[in-house]
């Protein structure tokens, strides 16, 4: 089984959502929501106890993967943006902290700098991005 790679605070959120749903869990015995919130606790139990945290310390990389940090430069505009690419669990776009399934991440895994890379958003148009940096931990 591969190994869910969070982020120290993604992996501290999940464990904090935990403990407090598990504090909780006798008010919520007879709620409607009782088995929404036991099939919650029950997948971030599964999660937690299926991934590995990553270190904080980053340096340069090869090639771009799940855990990278990467910084791309739009071509035309010239504009740079820097992003980490989590699993789905941790992703959060204000955070500049992109999911592996997003179309930026999945056109840039196992990619390398100076590599161009095209992603299609959903509006159908393309944009191109060179990458300029990568940091992996």
């Amino acid at each position: 089984m591969n190994m869910l790679k969070l982020t120290q605070e993604g992996t501290r959120k999940l464990e904090n959502e935990l403990q407090y749903l598990k504090k909780r869990k006798k008010e919520f015995r007879n709620s409607p929501e009782k088995d929404f919130i036991m099939s919650r606790m029950e997948e971030i139990e599964r999660v937690l106890s299926s991934s590995i945290t990553w270190p904080v310390v980053r340096e340069a990389a090869d090639f771009v993967e799940a855990g990278s940090t990467i910084t791309i430069e739009e071509t035309v505009y010239k504009e740079r943006y820097t992003y980490t690419i989590v699993h789905p669990y941790e992703a959060d776009p204000r955070d500049n902290m992109i999911s592996v399934h997003s179309p930026i991440a999945k056109a840039a895994i196992g990619k390398t700098v100076n590599t161009l890379i095209c992603v299609q958003v959903p509006a159908g148009e393309n944009l191109t991005y060179n990458i300029i940096d990568i940091q992996n931990c």
